[in-house]
């Protein structure tokens, strides 16, 4: 290797006079660096690189401190090893005065048999980074004979019933004890309990069942003998119209625009401009989705048991001129072209299937045709893009409707 090295600047009639050697890898990166140093245009272009690298502005790396389980830590001003094996209570904090160590346990209020804790504890294998402390909360959450698993599912079965209806049979979702408000239909409750712990803790079948119960498919016309009785519609004798989360809306309207981009998992992403669905918004708190919360999202500060729903004019501004919906309401249009919509009445037919799962009336099907008359003549400036104006305009108008943005 050395003496094919040393011979390489010889004239090139020598060189193929050379016995052909095999080279390994690491050889032949070895030889090129050699050759390349002996090269003046090589070495011309690397002092430019060097120069270049010189003066070009540094970048700014700065090492984080990263809170997790099992990641090795950023030490700052402490001593010692990376995971504590025992946690122990302090004498006013100060970490140089243990009174005795502090033992995991478990609420004995949610706990029906406190001599069944040694069931619920794992212990940590050999080598573990971590105190398997989570692993013993699970197993105690979910025990249902002996811990908390009855409580844990009328919580979530709790939420499921008013994200679809509304209200919770507990109106306080986050606090079921004595300051909270009681269920109004308590045999319900445990039932629907009973019904997720029996298949298994899937919620998949729990949304079937509210959804297509009774109670979730009645009508929401008022009743004034019903009104009188139960003004709160707390017995639920009807369902209670109610607006959308922003979310829903945002991917209700990508949805009948067919912009909608039904890529799963993956990272999410901050933009306002993405297509994915609401669910993969990056959420930061000083740069929030502005459709999300103009319509009441929650503001990623705290817990929000409860969603409030305001009806501003900011909203409507937001539905009629932001540019996201305006992109919408013409791939709308470009729907219904593709859908062989092309009279006005075969549009207007299509964009209400399309937007509201049903054919228009009579009346609103005359009042489209004369919005779009209308729209028509305000873009007579522009007549070759008059037609899709107007029908982006109705399309857009058809997306802002009580009955798209609202379950009744």
């Amino acid at each position: 290797m050395r003496d094919y090295a040393a011979r390489v600047g010889e004239p090139r009639d020598a060189r193929e006079k050379l016995p052909r050697i095999d080279l390994t890898a690491n050889e032949r990166l070895a030889l090129f660096d050699r050759f390349k140093r002996a090269d003046p245009e090589w070495r011309a272009l690397d002092e430019k690189i060097r120069q270049f690298r010189a003066t070009s502005p540094k970048r700014n790396i700065a090492r984080i401190l990263f809170c997790g389980e099992g990641v090795k830590p950023l030490r700052l001003a402490t001593q010692g090893q990376d995971f504590f094996d025992k946690t122990y209570q302090l004498n006013r904090g100060d970490p140089n005065q243990k009174v005795r160590e502090a033992q995991a346990g478990f609420l004995q209020v949610a706990t029906l048999a406190p001599e069944h804790e040694a069931k619920w504890r794992v212990s940590p294998p050999d080598g573990a980074k971590t105190s398997f402390r989570r692993a013993s909360l699970a197993n105690w959450m979910t025990d249902v004979d002996k811990g908390a698993g009855h409580l844990l599912a009328r919580v979530i079965v709790n939420r499921m019933w008013q994200h679809h209806l509304g209200r919770g049979i507990v109106a306080t979702p986050s606090d079921f004890g004595l300051q909270g408000d009681p269920p109004t239909h308590p045999e319900l409750l445990d039932w629907l309990a009973q019904e997720l712990i029996r298949n298994g803790w899937r919620l998949k079948p729990l949304h079937k069942l509210i959804v297509t119960s009774a109670v979730y498919r009645q009508g929401s016309q008022a009743d004034a003998s019903k009104e009188q009785t139960d003004p709160g519609n707390a017995l639920l004798w009807r369902f209670a119209p109610r607006r959308l989360e922003g979310e829903i809306i945002r991917d209700g309207m990508l949805a009948v625009s067919d912009r909608l981009d039904r890529r799963l998992f993956g990272p999410g992403e901050q933009s306002d401009d993405h297509r994915r669905r609401s669910v993969y918004f990056f959420q930061k708190r000083s740069q929030l989705p502005r459709m999300i919360a103009q319509f009441d999202g929650p503001d990623a500060l705290g817990g929000l048991p409860v969603r409030s729903t305001t009806t501003v004019a900011p909203q409507a501004l937001l539905l009629m001129n932001n540019e996201h919906v305006d992109d919408w309401a013409h791939g709308f249009v470009s729907r219904l072209k593709e859908a062989g919509a092309l009279s006005t009445e075969q549009a207007v037919t299509t964009a209400y299937q399309i937007a509201l799962a049903r054919k228009p009336s009579r009346e609103e099907q005359a009042a489209a045709a004369t919005f779009l008359e209308h729209q028509q003549q305000l873009y007579s400036n522009e007549p070759s893009k008059a037609d899709e104006l107007a029908l982006a305009d109705f399309c857009r108008a058809l997306m802002c409707v009580n009955e798209f943005v609202y379950v009744d």
